[in-house]
């Protein structure tokens, strides 16, 4: 672009030597601002969806490197989650009905066991009594129905506690590895939509720089778009008429081929003269002085119509033009 730049200013000049503009006519040429399309990692290119020239909306896909590898960390990282949540909601839920069908079956055992001890215990009392057994029996019985006492009191307490969640600090432990796997999924999912670029915005693609299959260097371009917004008219102004343009000043363009009726907005005017060596500061040398305008075009062309970077033009006050 800088050679396109300076060859333009230069045919300019030599134009201006050979023949002299009307006083209200300002030459210039137009400059794109080109946005540069690259990737923030590297890879193998895998789809080209657009050639030069091609003209592609917002949103449209341009261009995708290898996702082997992002989609295999996208589907872990999902994998991860999905186990994650389930632990939770387990441990919110207590114990699941199998377990709390075991416990229940283990009380109700217990307490079978001690109707039949009670009776055991009692007969064995008055056989002490009577001197038909000794002590030893009555001990054993009597530890029996302690035992499933304990037991009872045991799964009981087993049993309720089954019915409820895990401890809090369970619990927000589990929720913190969930949160940590929901974050690790949303990085997945941007390192995949990174692999794929889209244009930014309506725009022309003026140049490709790879070809399929080829290996692109992290935040290399891969192509180059020229949104029509982001055309601009570079004016040359003699530094004797520069107080009579303002910014926000109407201009009537013209250019070799072009529809007429264009138009375009100065939004910009230099605060410094540029020049041609060499300039020797005198009142014979002041009228070499040029000072650059940049001009908006504005709304209104014919569809079919388009700018193109280094193209000559000629701009006037729009009263004038018309």
């Amino acid at each position: 672009m800088r050679a396109v730049r300076t060859f333009a200013l230069i045919a300019l000049l030599a134009i201006a030597a050979c023949e002299r503009a009307p006083d209200d006519r300002l030459l210039g040429y137009v400059e794109g601002d080109y946005i540069y399309m690259a990737l923030p990692e590297g890879g193998r290119l895998t789809e080209i969806a657009v050639k030069r020239g091609d003209q592609v909306t917002k949103g449209a896909g341009l261009f995708t490197l290898d996702e082997t590898a992002t989609q295999a960390r996208l589907a872990k990282a999902q994998a991860d989650l999905a186990a994650a949540e389930r632990t939770l909601a387990d441990l919110k839920l207590g114990e699941r009905p199998e377990e709390l069908a075991i416990i229940k079956a283990q009380l109700d055992s217990a307490r079978a066991s001690l109707m039949l001890s009670e009776p055991r215990v009692k007969r064995r009392r008055e056989l002490v009594k009577s001197n038909i057994v000794g002590t030893e029996d009555l001990d054993a019985a009597e530890a029996s129905i302690l035992e499933d006492r304990g037991l009872i009191a045991e799964m009981t307490a087993r049993l309720e506690a089954a019915g409820l969640p895990a401890r809090a600090d369970r619990i927000a432990a589990q929720q913190a590895a969930v949160d940590a796997f929901r974050a690790a999924v949303a990085e997945a999912q941007w390192s995949l939509d990174e692999r794929r670029a889209v244009a930014p915005a309506d725009a022309r693609v003026e140049d490709v720089y790879y070809r399929l299959g080829e290996e692109v260097a992290a935040e290399k371009p891969v192509l180059q778009l020229l949104p029509q917004g982001n055309i601009k008219l570079r004016l040359y102004v003699p530094e004797v008429e520069l107080g009579s343009y303002r910014v926000g000043e109407k201009l009537a363009v013209s250019c070799d081929g072009c529809p007429s009726g264009l138009s375009a907005t100065i939004d910009f005017i230099a605060a410094e003269a540029e020049y041609t060596p060499p300039v020797i500061y005198s009142d014979t040398s002041r009228a070499k002085l040029v000072f650059l305008i940049e001009a908006r075009p504005d709304a209104g062309a014919p569809a079919d119509f388009q700018w193109h970077p280094g193209q000559p033009v000629d701009a006037r006050p729009l009263q004038a033009g018309s």
